[in-house]
């Protein structure tokens, strides 16, 4: 007869037990609702970051590198050879340093165009400095590279108040926001990859070690920050083993990887540390050249948030030169884009939203 009272307990246990463990659900690393790290992140740049959030695990973007002529040209030879856009296209401020020949910077309507047929655009920065004080030639070249111009540049005195370095790179850094604010005027969302490639040394700001490069790295976000650039998503670029060069989950949204001339099991296994060692970061396949398709990659569990191989310039200089025809790319041929494109989770142009 009294048998109600041990079942109304029992339900009042279970249904505090579903409670707790609601509570506690974990849908994986990369699907929790992280905010950008750029305080009031604009609208648009809110929208896209969550659209690559919610695609992790399960599609993948497309992306072309530009040459460093301001252009889709890249885009457009994928277009050519398969059919289809890809969703992101990656420009240079390459020649910001020069007043002269250099591509019209504040010319934004190959960007906006972009944007306004639902691409997605990101911006990489290889930053130009003079070789040395009071030269009127530049360079971003540094250390022990071979058949480069070098630049002797000290970045351990770029983030020390009065010297001439700082002086340098602050005034770049205001050069470079400028340009950057005329996309934020159109509300265009950029994904920013600047001071890339940093623990291999080949670059100035990679030549003096982690401590004096987080530096630099912080003064540029605070910078931005200062200068009202809420459209920015940080992307780092990380080598291998060099956590200790990382500036912080405050200061990145995004981890990326160059690689070249990789197997597929090295590919699948820098994606897996990456992963393992940024839990929470999505992780793009940032830059890349000779290395396994993306069937492959998906296949063997490399599930970036998006892949980019780098341009080839002797092919894609001109639309309309016989080397556009090609199909022999330097870094990712025909073939490779054929498959990307026919995978369902690799995702084109086409097949992206408005982030508007």
């Amino acid at each position: 007869m009294k048998l109600w009272k041990p079942i109304v307990s029992f339900l009042l246990i279970a249904a505090m037990l579903t409670i707790f463990q609601n509570g506690k659900r974990d849908d994986g690393n990369h699907s929790k609702a992280v905010p950008l790290r750029t305080p009031d992140a604009s609208r648009q740049a809110v929208k896209v970051f969550e659209f690559l959030r919610k695609n992790v695990g399960k599609n993948m973007l497309s992306a072309t590198m530009a040459t460093v002529d301001w252009n889709t040209n890249e885009a457009e030879w994928v277009h050519q050879h398969t059919g289809k856009y890809p969703a992101m296209n990656c420009f240079d401020y390459l020649h910001l340093h020069s007043t002269t020949n250099r591509p019209n910077y504040e010319d934004v309507s190959v960007l906006e165009q972009w944007w306004k047929c639902n691409g997605l655009v990101a911006l990489v920065w290889h930053w130009n400095v003079p070789v040395e004080q009071g030269s009127k030639e530049y360079a971003f070249y540094a250390g022990n590279m071979k058949d480069r111009r070098l630049t002797t540049f000290d970045i351990s005195k770029a983030v020390q108040e009065g010297t001439y370095e700082n002086q340098v790179v602050k005034a770049d850094m205001d050069k470079v926001a400028d340009c950057l604010l005329l996309l934020k005027e159109k509300d265009i969302p950029v994904i920013w990859r600047p001071l890339h490639e940093a623990s291999g040394g080949w670059f100035w700001w990679g030549v003096n070690g982690p401590e004096a490069y987080k530096a630099l790295w912080k003064l540029m976000f605070d910078t931005f920050q200062k200068k009202g650039l809420n459209n920015l998503i940080w992307v780092w670029t990380s080598e291998e083993g060099d956590m200790d060069w990382y500036p912080g989950d405050t200061y990145v949204d995004i981890v990326g990887r160059d690689s070249y001339n990789k197997t597929n099991e090295e590919i699948a296994s820098s994606y897996q540390r990456l992963s393992n060692e940024y839990p929470g970061k999505l992780v793009a396949l940032s830059e890349c050249g000779k290395v396994s398709t993306m069937s492959e990659q998906w296949q063997s569990g490399a599930r970036w948030a998006w892949f980019m191989p780098w341009y080839c310039r002797s092919l894609t200089h001109d639309l309309h030169s016989e080397d556009f025809m090609g199909t022999a790319h330097r870094h990712a041929d025909k073939s490779c884009w054929v498959d990307a494109v026919n995978q369902s989770f690799v995702v084109t142009r086409d097949r992206m939203p408005s982030l508007k």
